[in-house]
């Protein structure tokens, strides 16, 4: 059964819906809308649209949220924070890495308050998921075509590019 939809987005859907802090936030793929509703509790099903964009940069991995903000990618290499209240552009950042293409269709992966991202030429670059932009790390596996997103277990790392699978793990 059905509990509520909410109506304002795109057809061209790539990434998944995030949730946190009570809050959903669905993106359109290719310069479509955003939404951010707070879903209804168990006597109120009605979600409450707290904002929408419309022709927002979202693209096609899903992002992160945490401590009040989402974290997303655009698929031209730009990392972006938001306000997850308001939709209020905090920071967007070109993520730097040794490879020579940083566009990305990776989705985010949050571990602790660190955010892991692949990009297409299978660097790993990592920023820290805070509304102060910093990155931490750009770590590349030899320029190898990536459009996968990072898989973490048990202290590690799985990344898969176009020729391989790598493990990566601290010794």
């Amino acid at each position: 059964k059905a509990l509520w939809h909410c109506d304002g987005l795109n057809p061209l859907v790539y990434t998944s819906p995030i949730h946190g802090d009570g809050v959903v936030v669905s993106m359109g793929g290719y310069s479509g809308n955003t939404i951010a509703v707070k879903a209804g509790g168990q006597g109120d099903v009605t979600p409450q649209r707290l904002w929408q964009q419309v022709r927002a940069k979202g693209g096609i991995g899903s992002g992160v949220v945490r401590d009040g903000h989402y974290y997303f990618m655009s698929m031209d290499g730009i990392a972006h924070c938001h306000e997850l209240a308001t939709g209020r552009n905090i920071w967007s950042e070109r993520l730097r890495g040794p490879g020579p293409k940083g566009d990305s269709w990776s989705s985010m992966v949050l571990s602790g308050d660190r955010i892991y991202i692949l990009n297409q030429s299978g660097d790993c670059i990592v920023v820290k998921a805070s509304p102060k932009f910093e990155q931490l790390a750009a770590n590349s596996i030899g320029n190898e075509m990536c459009n996968s997103s990072v898989a973490v277990a048990q202290g590690e790392i799985f990344i898969r590019t176009h020729q391989h699978l790598w493990c990566v793990r601290k010794e």
